[in-house]
């Protein structure tokens, strides 16, 4: 969905800056109306997806031709009739075509692995919550502010009980978008999941503004990125937060399929020893835990599986696309045999 959003933005700025190209004969100008409509939807683009580096690539880009199309914006509400453009306008034209088709091909070059998520029969049912960690959270209201929402993964949705769930809490620099594929294919094979992300004031990673929805994921990437040392050796202030994730996220799951439901955990990196913590502190209820870090196939920790959702920046840490999807295949083979090992045994 993203990526066809992308796609379209662009392809309507080419077509905004290719009329001020193409020009011959005076008329009147409504094709200009694509510049702001090419704004809003990078607007709704970064605030649906996060930012990352094509989503203000675009965003930015469409600003620059918005501003360049202020003036004929106005001729065109007072149904001016246009028979030139300057050469200015021209210019601006041409710098914004280069930029918009350097963007567009890159995009394509690196676009996502196609995993087929519709074709595996797993559905993806996202429920929204408000709340923080100190009040709790519960089902959020129409127009309310969501700081949770609880991915649940499932083959059969409509079965209302689940005795044996799996929870997963993504690392911060992947949230659960980039760890997808993995979770469709771990649901395909007879799993329910429960993913959840959370983005409360009383829970910060950053302490700036990069706390924000939109913000985070790009934020935290960029420090594990740039200095990972530094960003492991923060490991024991984000167990604390990880921890009061995995707490919340028991007590959603028992709320949604009762209070005899047992969890095993799956998590990756940085949150495992939150995992083992709260599985010590409830050993009744959490019967296993597993860190797909440890698998070697998976070559880029922290981050999710980037090799298949974001394949430029697996490639800016030195990781080639992982077309076929081996590395998530290897990771849903060694999960579900640390799963088995566990509920086999009860």
């Amino acid at each position: 969905m993203k990526l066809y959003g992308e796609i379209l933005i662009l392809v309507l700025m080419l077509l905004s800056n290719g009329r001020v190209l193409t020009i011959r004969k005076p008329h009147l100008d409504p094709l200009v109306v694509l510049a702001p409509l090419s704004f809003l939807l990078s607007s709704l683009n970064l605030s649906a997806f996060g930012i990352d580096s094509f989503s203000i690539a675009i965003f930015v880009i469409s600003f620059l031709v918005l501003v360049s199309n202020f003036h004929a914006l106005i001729r065109y509400g007072s149904r001016l009739v246009i028979d030139r453009y300057s050469p200015l306008m021209k210019t601006w034209a041409w710098l914004t075509t280069i930029l918009t088709l350097t963007v567009l091909i890159t995009l394509l070059l690196f676009k996502p692995v196609d995993f087929r998520p519709r074709k595996s029969g797993v559905t993806n049912t996202v429920i929204n919550y408000t709340g923080n960690f100190t009040r709790g959270f519960e089902p959020a209201e129409k127009f309310t502010i969501c700081t949770g929402f609880l991915h649940e993964y499932s083959t059969n949705p409509e079965r209302t009980y689940k005795p044996d769930v799996v929870l997963f809490m993504p690392d911060k620099r992947g949230d659960t978008v980039n760890y997808e594929p993995f979770l469709y294919q771990l649901s395909k094979a007879g799993y329910t999941i429960l993913a959840g992300d959370f983005y409360t004031k009383d829970c910060k990673w950053l302490h700036t503004v990069e706390d924000s929805r939109i913000m985070r994921r790009l934020g935290l990437c960029i420090r594990g990125v740039s200095n990972p040392s530094k960003f492991l050796s923060q490991k024991e202030f984000y167990t604390f937060n990880f921890y009061r994730e995995y707490k919340v996220m028991v007590e959603l799951g028992k709320e949604k399929y009762g209070d005899d439901c047992k969890f095993f955990i799956v998590t990756d990196n940085m949150g495992l020893t939150a995992a083992l913590d709260i599985q010590k502190d409830l050993p009744d209820q959490i019967k296993g835990v597993y860190d797909i870090s440890s698998n070697p196939d998976y070559l880029t920790p922290g981050f999710g599986f980037i090799q298949v959702t974001n394949p430029l920046l697996a490639r800016k840490l030195g990781f080639p696309k992982d077309s076929d999807l081996s590395s998530v295949s290897s990771c849903v083979e060694s999960t579900s045999e640390a799963i088995r090992s566990v509920w086999l045994k009860k």
